[in-house]
């Protein structure tokens, strides 16, 4: 007998011991006792389908988390790397170690957790710190790639 079989039975069990009044009327009055599993079933898969989530409870389905990536490398390949030193506010051919101290520096500086009360405010950074990490790792690959 799975989990869902064992969960289901014991508050079948629970509403058809007489407990109270109260909670009798509380079972006849949301039909708890005509459901059937399949039922159920139905519903918790409608409900974590309306969440965004499929039914083995993992957050994204693997075309989703491709598509995802792709669309992030299609935006790395677009920005160009006298761009990426600007977000940065660098001068272009930076050496690494300028290029991680100004990423951590406005990292700090522009970090959506500074804004937890003011939404607008906070919109704006997590966009901004989007945009400076997409930068950042474009500039890291292509400083990796010079060697």
């Amino acid at each position: 007998m799975g989990l869902w079989d064992r969960l289901s039975d014991g508050m079948r069990t629970a509403l058809d011991r007489p407990m109270g009044a109260a909670q009798g009327a509380l079972a006849e009055r949301l039909n708890l006792r005509s459901l059937t599993d399949d039922v159920l079933r139905a519903e918790l898969e409608r409900r974590r389908r309306a969440r965004g989530r499929p039914a083995h409870g993992r957050p994204a389905a693997d075309d989703e988390l491709t598509a995802m990536a792709q669309a992030r490398r299609d935006r790395m390949r677009e920005r160009s790397i006298t761009r990426c030193y600007a977000l940065l506010e660098l001068p272009p051919g930076a050496p690494r170690s300028e290029v991680q101290r100004a990423f951590r520096t406005m990292l700090r500086q522009y970090h959506p957790d500074r804004y937890v009360g003011d939404v607008e405010q906070h919109a704006s950074a997590v966009s901004l710190v989007t945009s400076v990490v997409e930068a950042y790792l474009a500039l890291l690959s292509q400083l990796d790639r010079r060697g």
